[in-house]
């Protein structure tokens, strides 16, 4: 056995390419971790008013859950046109994405280009054009055409953004009635809404769902995407255990092997302590390159993000290797461990959420092992001592499984081979 381990590691570390992913993967995904960003498609409860800089911004981004998107073209900027944003954004109805456009030039061509490409190439269920002579129009009495609603969706929200839309116009046209401009009715208007009663929202969890603060949610996308990288890692390692053990097959190794009285089981259980030891490598990777982290970012310490990306790591590694051993075909393999790490980032949840998708979709994302680590980083982000052994007991069902249907899969493609039905 320890001669077989040796013999496997001495190959492995003579191919030059598994370094790449042995250290360049830890440091694309400590890259990541140091990074500062708001990812609002991540978010449960995104801001109702958002500015954007440029009017070509797609605002798709901002609907993950269903939200009803307006895009705002703002060409008055004033305090008035603020104030009505403003109040159809606190109505809790919609999402409101505002550029403004105050002292450009802005034309029907202008306005028409944007609009087409909202329509095909964007998605939202309306867009709002504010004039820039918007205060006069409404000073004057003249609300029918202080402003252009053009609907781009068959969404049924569109009655409710055309019932808030004339609400809030026709308080400021009574208002304008008694004001002299429009500092004076955004000031009459801010005091009847103090008078308001406040509108408080309370999140409430169920027993199966934890909540997550901003900064959390910030971190789970981060590690999500490291997790993506790292990933790609382990499966080409896995690969590259299964491509020596190809070029073992077909170089007579294994039948040396078997002349010397060690039996597959011996040979096979040396493959997957070679994976265990290159996983504990990578790992150990990831640890010097995590020192240039702040842990506190990263809402855990070191021990417990090395702990999950072992178990993880050991995961895919020995699907891979499996896998490859299977087919002993060195391009199909690669082209597998490809496609499952595609896939399985895919369907987990590492790139976006899921949370909204079919059920269809979720129980597919279920069947994904870095699904059940991301919930454990969410377990360990809340205080939640049970992370430790869910990740243990799936880390154990999984190698479980792929050990119990590789051995299956080595049986039929030697039966195959000998001939034997």
């Amino acid at each position: 056995m320890k001669t077989l381990v040796k013999m496997s590691m001495k190959l492995l570390v003579r191919t030059k390419i598994i370094w790449l992913f042995l250290v360049l993967m830890p440091v694309l995904s400590t890259r990541i971790l140091k990074t500062n960003v708001a990812y609002t498609s991540f978010q449960d409860d995104i801001e109702s008013l958002v500015d954007i800089d440029d009017a070509d911004t797609k605002v798709a981004y901002y609907s993950t859950n269903g939200e009803y998107v307006v895009k705002v073209y703002d060409a008055s900027g004033s305090e008035l046109s603020d104030y009505l944003v403003d109040r159809l954004a606190n109505s809790g109805m919609f999402v409101l994405c505002r550029v403004d456009l105050s002292g450009k030039d802005i034309d029907d061509k202008f306005i028409n280009e944007h609009l087409d490409l909202d329509g095909h190439e964007d998605r939202m269920g309306a867009s709002l054009y504010i004039p820039e002579d918007f205060d006069k129009k409404i000073l004057d009495g003249n609300v029918a055409e202080a402003l252009t609603m053009y609907v781009l969706s068959d969404d049924a929200r569109n009655d409710a953004l055309e019932s808030e839309l004339a609400l809030q116009l026709s308080r400021l046209e009574t208002t304008s009635i008694y004001a002299a401009n429009e500092g004076d009715i955004v000031e009459t208007l801010e005091k009847v809404d103090d008078m308001s009663p406040e509108k408080e929202v309370v999140s409430v969890s169920g027993s199966e769902e934890r909540s997550l603060t901003m900064a959390q949610v910030n971190q789970k996308a981060n590690l999500g995407y490291a997790f993506s990288f790292l990933t790609l890692g382990f499966v080409f390692a896995g690969f590259f255990i299964a491509n020596g053990a190809i070029q073992e097959q077909k170089n007579g190794v294994i039948t040396r092997i078997n002349l010397t009285k060690t039996n597959m089981l011996c040979y096979f259980t040396s493959k997957f302590v070679a994976a265990f030891l290159i996983c504990l490598v990578m790992t150990g990777v990831v640890g010097i390159c995590s020192l240039t982290l702040d842990m506190n970012d990263l809402g855990m310490n070191l021990f417990v993000f090395l702990f999950l990306i072992f178990l993880m790591g050991l995961i895919f590694c020995t699907l891979s290797m499996f896998m490859g051993i299977i087919m002993n075909d060195v391009f199909g393999a690669s082209v597998a461990s490809f496609t499952l790490w595609c896939t399985s980032s895919l369907f987990s949840g590492l790139y976006f959420p899921l949370d909204t998708a079919s059920k269809g979709i979720q129980v597919l994302s279920s069947l994904m092992p870095q699904k059940w680590f991301m919930d454990g980083a969410e377990m360990i982000f809340v205080g939640d001592n049970k992370a430790f052994s869910m990740v243990i007991c799936i880390t154990v069902a999984y190698i479980a499984i792929i050990v119990s249907l590789g051995s299956v899969g080595l049986k039929v493609r030697r039966s195959k081979e000998w001939g034997v039905s």
